[in-house]
């Protein structure tokens, strides 16, 4: 049985477009199917959870952005009876960038239900304040998600989404945390006994896919099947001269820049002296000041649009 999650109001309404030429599909082709529209913030949660408690193997679809699919994961119960799919409808879709996913609904329905490549990804799971979250893509404290947490109540994105030109809402709202959002201390240690202060920075963030934030190739050789989260820690500098480099992020070559430092680590803990914004695939996890974190292994099993057998 395929078990359709849809956010209907994916990228300002373009999630129900979307959803009408997927229904069209199935019903051409004649397959049982089961629809279930989000109407609220951890719908999609609660949904995954109820169908996943039921007897019996399950094909998860999500129909969204990034946040379904992160709201979607986080309801499964037993993963070891459960295929995810996704089509994707958000702003940013970087999980399926990383993965080759078709953003065409027909496509996507056909390599869905005729499915030829697997992959088994990695999750993340991020502990905080007696709270466990799960995540596919990434997760980050400080300026990147700051950006996400004002991205999430901004009236310029619906605006910009109903344009086509969703991205942009992440270019002006990064540009107006650069001036808001100061530098923090932070201390990071790592499963391999590593310790890291650092006394001034913008932001961690700890990738499983090298994308996030639309296209920023963040941690360019993160690899959603080597056990490891990948982190990427911005140092203080100029905010000018930060504003120049993040789009550089665009193509992995900030990394070439001394005050951007890459690391790896099965478990990773972040502490800082002051609360700052923390995410998961781009929702918010409100202000934290310790957080920890640690990769879990081909947790996952996805449809794919690449050969990336498992």
């Amino acid at each position: 049985m395929y078990y359709f999650i849809v956010n209907p109001s994916s990228r300002s309404g373009h999630g129900l477009k979307v959803w009408q030429k997927v229904e069209a599909e199935l019903e051409r082709v004649s397959v049982e199917y089961r629809v279930f529209f989000t109407s609220k913030h951890l719908s999609a949660t609660e949904l995954v959870r109820d169908i996943t408690g039921q007897p019996g193997q399950h094909t998860i679809v999500a129909l969204g952005g990034d946040g379904t699919v992160n709201e979607a994961v986080n309801g499964i119960q037993d993963f070891s009876r459960v295929t995810f799919a996704y089509i994707p409808t958000g702003s940013s879709n970087d999980f399926a960038r990383s993965l080759g996913l078709p953003h065409d609904p027909v496509a996507a329905v056909q390599n869905i239900l005729c499915p030829t490549y697997y992959v088994k990804t990695d999750l993340g799971e991020l502990r905080y304040n007696g709270n466990t979250r799960l995540f596919v893509v990434s997760c980050g404290i400080g300026f990147d998600a700051a950006v996400c947490h004002e991205a999430l109540r901004s009236r310029i994105k619906d605006v910009l989404n109903h344009l086509g030109l969703g991205k942009l809402t992440y270019v002006g709202i990064a540009l107006r945390q650069l001036l808001l959002l100061p530098a923090f201390p932070i201390s990071i240690r790592l499963n391999n006994g590593l310790k890291l202060p650092f006394p001034k920075i913008f932001f961690v963030s700890v990738q499983n896919f090298p994308y996030e934030g639309g296209g920023l190739k963040i941690c360019p050789h993160a690899d959603y099947k080597d056990g490891k989260l990948d982190l990427c820690v911005v140092e203080r500098l100029s905010k000018l001269f930060l504003a120049a480099v993040l789009p550089t992020a665009y193509f992995g070559k900030h990394t070439i820049f001394r005050w951007v430092h890459l690391y790896k680590g099965e478990s990773i803990h972040l502490k800082t002296t002051v609360p700052m914004p923390v995410h998961v695939d781009g929702e918010s996890c409100q202000c934290q000041t310790d957080i920890s974190l640690r990769c879990l292994p081909a947790r996952l099993k996805v449809i794919t649009g690449n050969r990336n057998d498992f």
